[in-house]
């Protein structure tokens, strides 16, 4: 025979809860029968109580309840399937949180600007590029935020290069997060997009011989370049973002081990590191004080714009095809061939990664091309006797 139910607590000896309760499945929170255990007869009765005033409310309920909106609530039970019908409350209160934060949203093109205007402090080329991806996105400029979804960013992600699409989707992580914190957003759509796979390769150096050919033409036609050059070529110190805003109180030519100072505020990971003033990198300095260069304020004395036009011409004049992070690609391997020290490298580098480091730069130059890398020297730093290195691309 079925079992009765009651909202009386019953006595049951012999377990540790003896006072029980079963609850009718119309009144139960998961739209079952369900039964309760109790260590006392009052707190059974208190559970008891709260379920009666459960059962007045929805009598009460029923009495105010239309017959149209009865038949929605039936449809509404009906989409629900096999799920409990306490779901229908957890799917209502959902769906009423994100038509608040809809309503609280702001289009896509006020919730970069705001963005990028927290990002003032970041490099030239991080700011540039985040706005490349606000570009690529500006489609979605007067949608809210609220209602972007991944299908929505995808198509547009799609057609790009395996590297721009993984450097849009890291930005608009960011972006999407900020939304977050704002109160914009929910959730971040940019999470449930993949990142394309990048086939591992080689890094690029410059030669012995194109190194050469480049400080021999900025020695002869634009001293102003020989800094860029030298810090870059031998020290592998950043050259956007830390080389452009050194200055040469930076510079540190006493003591024993002159040194180069990257301050925290300057540093791309904002921790202070010392790189060391080796032999060749000293002798291109010293070369460059001695036919006039102005060794006070910032190292390289031009603007962004000034800086890559003036490399451009150098490039043109010797027949060098000019490799991004070039310079600091040849002088981490030219420095592991050398030195085979790949903790120190990493210290003056300002990577995080040993493992890293040393799968990427072991082996990118043979032993007797860093001989001959270390060995480019100026001439006698009469400016009158200026002999230009050979050129090979």
């Amino acid at each position: 025979m079925a079992r009765t139910l009651t909202l009386q607590p019953k006595h049951i000896e012999g377990h540790n809860r003896p006072w029980q309760l079963w609850i009718p499945a119309e009144l139960s929170d998961t739209g079952k029968v369900k039964r309760t255990a109790y260590r006392t007869k009052r707190e059974a009765e208190t559970a008891a109580d709260v379920i009666r005033t459960r059962a007045e409310n929805f009598g009460r309920n029923m009495t105010t309840l239309s017959p149209a909106r009865m038949t929605i609530a039936a449809e509404a039970f009906g989409l629900l399937g096999d799920r409990p019908d306490v779901a229908l409350l957890e799917l209502l209160r959902t769906g009423l949180a994100h038509e608040q934060k809809r309503k609280a949203s702001v289009p896509w093109s006020t919730l970069v600007e705001e963005f990028l205007s927290t990002k003032q402090t970041r490099s030239p080329k991080h700011r540039r590029n985040l706005r490349y991806t606000q570009e690529r996105f500006s489609e979605l400029e007067a949608r809210p935020v609220s209602d972007i979804t991944a299908d929505d960013l995808a198509p547009i992600l799609s057609p790009l290069l395996p590297t721009t699409r993984n450097l849009d989707i890291r930005h608009l992580r960011s972006i999407f997060r900020y939304a977050i914190k704002r109160g914009w957003l929910l959730e971040n759509p940019a999470d449930k997009l993949d990142s394309a796979e990048l086939g591992r390769r080689e890094v690029e150096t410059f030669s012995a011989h194109q190194v050469a050919a480049l400080l021999s033409y900025a020695l002869a036609n634009e001293p102003g370049l020989i800094p860029f050059f030298a810090f870059g070529f031998f020290c592998g110190i950043r050259p956007e973002g830390e080389l452009q805003k050194l200055e040469w109180s930076c510079v540190h030519f006493d003591g024993a081990k002159p040194e180069v100072e990257i301050p925290p505020g300057i540093s791309k990971t904002k921790r202070r590191r010392f790189v060391d003033l080796n032999e060749t990198a000293l002798a291109w300095i010293n070369a460059y004080r001695q036919i006039g260069g102005v060794a006070q304020g910032k190292l390289i004395p031009f603007t962004e714009a000034v800086l890559r036009k003036k490399r451009r011409a150098s490039c043109r004049a010797t027949g060098i095809k000019w490799i991004q992070q070039g310079m600091r690609h040849s002088f981490c391997s030219a420095w592991l061939a050398r030195h085979h020290d790949v903790n120190r490298l990493v210290l003056m580098s300002g990577h995080d990664d040993p493992d890293t480091m040393w799968r990427f730069y072991h082996r990118g130059m043979s032993q007797k091309e860093a001989s001959k890398y270390w060995a480019i020297f100026p001439p006698e730093a009469d400016a009158s006797k200026i002999v230009a290195f050979q050129a090979s691309a």
